[in-house]
């Protein structure tokens, strides 16, 4: 489903990722590395947001060749996410909407999923980490996309929040068969488990 060839990526001449070959059948998978090893960089280039030498293919799409209908594939919320401090969370609801074309239903269920109706009026400058967020994550799930990619997932969520999250993973899997590619520096919590594959892609200290 999703294939990665030669990828390689260097920073001021340095190498600091370098796969020849990988491909990920659909799923749900976790790469789990320290602190700068690397995890965000590579979600970053799957995600179409990160120049890099090789190629990545997604549902027969070429990021290299086809970067339009690659990116259309592919679902993305950021570590630390930041909005234009003017911008409202419905504007960007919005925004993501119309590119997606989802009908207004399943966007108020993610609204009422999320639990953002509360804030989602105000401009993005008020808002918390956690509400920032949540945001972040919902964008992320608009259009149900073939692969959602998640950075630090875990990271300014609380408990509860978190438990809506590994829920509505679950379930996006099941129903939709919407692959989720994740990254953390924690160990994967037990809950994530069920009838999953957990994937150490980096194994290895790679400072950036």
């Amino acid at each position: 489903m999703l294939q990665l060839t030669n990828l390689r990526k260097s920073y001021q001449g340095k190498v600091v990722l370098d796969i020849p070959s990988l491909l990920l059948d659909e799923g749900i998978y976790w790469i789990q590395g320290a602190n700068g090893s690397g995890k965000s960089t590579l979600l970053k280039i799957i995600a179409g947001m990160v120049p890099f030498e090789g190629d990545i293919r997604l549902k027969g799409s070429s990021l290299r060749h086809a970067p339009l209908a690659y990116r259309q594939h592919i679902g993305w919320a950021a570590a630390e996410p930041l909005y234009p401090p003017f911008m409202t969370g419905i504007d960007l609801i919005t925004l993501y909407q119309r590119i997606r074309k989802v009908a207004q239903k399943d966007i108020e269920h993610l609204i009422e999923r999320f639990n953002v109706g509360s804030f989602i009026n105000g401009q993005a400058s008020a808002y918390s980490a956690g509400m920032t967020k949540r945001l972040s994550l919902l964008l992320a799930f608009i259009g149900a996309p073939s692969l959602i990619i998640l950075d630090e997932p875990l990271t300014t969520l609380d408990t509860h929040s978190f438990t809506l999250i590994s829920d509505l993973i679950l379930e996006t899997w099941q129903k939709k068969s919407t692959s989720f590619l994740m990254s953390s520096h924690q160990e994967l919590d037990t809950s994530l488990l069920n009838a999953q594959r957990a994937l150490t892609v980096i194994n290895q200290s790679i400072l950036l």
